[in-house]
Parts: C-alpha cells; sequence; structure tokens
C-alpha cells in the first residue's frame, strides 16, 4: 500500500510539473488556426459512366464524384473547409480518369478534363494551378494523378 502511495504520489507530481498551460496561451494557440479551403473543380462536370475524380491527402480525407453514382453525375467540385496553422504542410493526391469507351483493338478511349487546384487560406489564394487529366498514357498532356506538396505561407 505504502508503494502505491508514494507511485500515485510521483505521478501527481510529474502530471502537475508538465501540465505549464495556462488559458491564455491555450487561447493564443487556437487564434493562430486560420481557415483553409481546399478546392478542386472539373472544367467539365462528371458525365455518366466510367469517369472518377478522386481527392486525397492531407486536410481531405478520401473524397471523390464518380459517373456511376446518380446523384453526382453533373458536379464539378469537391471542396474541404477547414483551419490550419502558419506553415503547414498540404500534401494531395489528386486523380482523375475518364473512360468514354472501346476501339477495335479493345483499348480504352480516353476523354481529357481541365482538372483546377485552389488552396485558398486565410481569405487569400495562396494555389492555383490547373492540369489535363484523364488518361492512363494515353492523349492527357498530364496523365491521370496529380501529385501537390505545398506549405502554407
Amino acid at each position: 500500500m505504502k508503494t502505491k502511495l508514494i507511485l500515485f504520489s510521483a505521478l501527481a507530481f510529474v502530471i502537475l510539473c508538465f501540465n505549464g498551460c495556462t488559458p491564455e496561451e491555450v487561447e493564443t494557440t487556437q487564434s493562430q488556426f486560420k481557415p483553409l479551403i481546399i478546392r478542386v473543380t472539373l472544367a467539365d462536370p462528371i458525365a455518366a459512366g466510367y469517369n472518377v475524380l478522386n481527392v486525397g491527402g492531407s486536410f481531405v480525407a478520401g473524397l471523390s464524384l464518380d459517373g456511376s453514382v446518380p446523384n453526382q453525375v453533373g458536379q464539378n467540385t469537391v471542396e474541404v473547409n477547414t483551419t490550419a496553422v502558419a506553415n503547414s504542410p498540404v500534401y494531395l493526391g489528386i486523380e482523375y480518369i475518364h473512360v468514354t469507351g472501346y476501339d477495335a483493338l479493345d483499348s480504352p478511349i480516353y476523354q481529357c478534363n481541365t482538372v483546377n487546384l485552389q488552396i485558398i487560406y486565410d481569405g487569400q489564394t495562396v494555389f492555383n494551378e490547373s492540369k489535363q487529366l484523364g488518361s492512363e498514357g494515353g492523349p492527357c498532356g498530364d496523365g491521370y494523378e496529380w501529385i501537390v506538396n505545398y506549405t502554407l505561407p
């Protein structure tokens, strides 16, 4: 019993020593978080059939638009509204593929689409870039996958 009391007292002392945040310090930390919007837009909306836009990475928990989902046909934007602190890394993996059919040799026929990424931090557009995606080794200049590593200002 005496050993348990000594261990409990030592643990309580350690907790008290390391619990040094005052409410003002916590408030200051929370005030460093600013609004962050990550917006991925297709120039041509999702059409019925095999065309899929996937967006994942930090701040984005795997969002997608899929032409095989009836209520997503006609949509063209995936958007995440969250908060972040300055100098946070933003890592994104964006994939878009669009197969419109198959040719006589049973090879897929791809359709390209302009995919635009905007990162808006604290009300300012800090990243705005577009790629031509839609094909896997086909006619679209940027293929089907776009990896973005960006650090917020």
